[in-house]
């Protein structure tokens, strides 16, 4: 009876044009802790601190396939205001990237909060110092400088700019993932250069990474050492903001009294302090604001043809692979060798001790290429070299074939993968 009354009351209120009668759900489409998501909280615990809103935000992580899994839940949700979408211009590049057949334009615009600049980075220890050096040497060895990017995603857009007011330039673009990643892909020379949020940026500097441009026409005050794109020669704008949106057909009454709520929000002095900290000028539009907005976004991203990513070859997979081929035939010359002479050998034994010694020499083989101690052709041969010592049991006669096959081996490898997959290698 209880139960009935209450939902006889909501009906009333619904019918009566209340707005809202329940919790509202705010989908982000990316997980717990990341920059989109703590913006969220920000916002929320204003709007439920001042009462700005008669029913709690509450705010559901929805990651994956490059935002679009969230986007998609909110654009099939029922247009009732219940359900709304907070992306940046992702909205915008999953359209043009191929990763969603649908756009801004599948939805109902609410506003737009926020604006956080761009900056274009490099390794503390690379020779670039600016962002022209960088761009000659993308133009003098075209696909070999690495560009850690989310394939699709905002910053994989403005590497595409970068090369279209540079012609020649190209960038190996590669699947990286968020600001960590990327920033790990730099200290870890598996890139040449990435961009972050300014906040990013800032929080990532003291860990080794240096900025070459700051992606607007003025420099920012948080960072006035950072020269912009525009005095550097490459007109290359990117202000990221952070858009509100409801399911396409949401009654305008709905739209209207979320987005005053987030206004008020923005114009408290604690969200405006917050947002301060992260860097992002706490402004506020909507409306034929917000229109204009979105529009010379689609503009400046659809004048961006990217290119077709190639995956990267799974390098210490290849190599075992090889290696594991060559172990065989020598295993097998070995046995037929034994079988024909006299001294008798005591394979279980030697097996075990082979195993454990391959095992070893396996896991040297990564440490020195990953923490970047030897370069890949070296690390290669030497591998090679120790597996087949310990195949051949040290047998001086197999030395020469050996070190001819390690040399082959490391060379090959090596111009296959930078001429062919155009792969840097440490």
């Amino acid at each position: 009876m209880l139960l009935l009354s209450i939902g006889v009351v909501s009906l009333a209120a619904t019918a009566r044009g209340e707005y809202p009668d329940r919790p509202i759900q705010l989908i982000v489409p990316f997980g717990p802790g990341g920059g989109t998501d703590t913006y969220a909280r920000a916002l929320k615990q204003a709007i439920e601190d001042h009462e700005l809103l008669p029913q709690p935000l509450v705010i559901v992580n929805v990651p994956g396939a490059g935002a679009t899994i969230g986007s998609r839940r909110v654009k099939n949700a029922e247009p009732d205001g219940y359900t709304l979408l907070l992306l940046h211009e992702a909205i915008v590049t999953a359209k043009y990237s191929g990763q969603a057949d649908y756009g801004s334009e599948a939805f109902e615009p609410i506003a737009g909060t926020g604006r956080i600049g761009l900056v274009i980075a490099v390794a503390e220890k690379s020779r670039y110092r600016s962002l022209p050096e960088l761009l000659d040497d993308a133009k003098e060895r075209p696909d070999r400088l690495v560009f850690a990017a989310n394939i699709g995603a905002p910053v994989h857009f403005v590497g595409g700019m970068l090369e279209k007011h540079w012609p020649g330039a190209r960038f190996r673009f590669t699947q990286s993932g968020g600001g960590e990643k990327r920033l790990h892909d730099l200290l870890g020379r598996h890139a040449a250069v990435s961009a972050f949020s300014l906040e990013e940026y800032l929080r990532y500097e003291s860990a080794g990474i240096r900025a070459i441009a700051y992606c607007d026409e003025v420099r920012s005050p948080d960072a006035p050492e950072i020269p912009t794109t525009f005095e550097q020669g490459i007109p290359v704008q990117h202000i990221n903001m952070q858009f509100w949106w409801a399911p396409k057909g949401t009654p305008q009454d709905r739209i209207d009294v979320f987005a005053n709520a987030l206004q008020r929000a923005m114009q408290n002095e604690d969200v405006i302090e917050r947002m301060k900290s992260i860097h992002c000028e706490p402004v506020f539009i909507r409306g034929e604001a917000m229109q204009k907005e979105i529009a010379a976004r689609q503009a400046a991203v659809s004048a961006v043809e990217l290119r077709e990513t190639q995956e990267l070859p799974n390098v210490p997979l290849y190599v075992g692979i090889v290696t594991g081929l060559l172990g065989a035939v020598v295993c097998v010359q070995t046995l037929r060798e034994s079988t024909s002479s006299a001294r008798r050998i005591d394979w279980s034994a030697y097996c075990v001790r082979a195993a454990i010694a391959v095992i070893g020499v396996t896991i040297l083989y990564a440490a020195l290429l990953s923490a970047g101690i030897a370069g890949f052709t070296v690390a290669t041969f030497c591998y090679v070299m120790q597996i087949g010592v310990i195949l051949t049991r040290r047998q001086a006669k197999h030395l020469l074939p050996l070190a001819i096959v390690a040399l082959a081996m490391s060379l090959g490898l090596s111009s296959v993968f930078t001429k062919f997959f155009s792969l840097v290698l440490p």
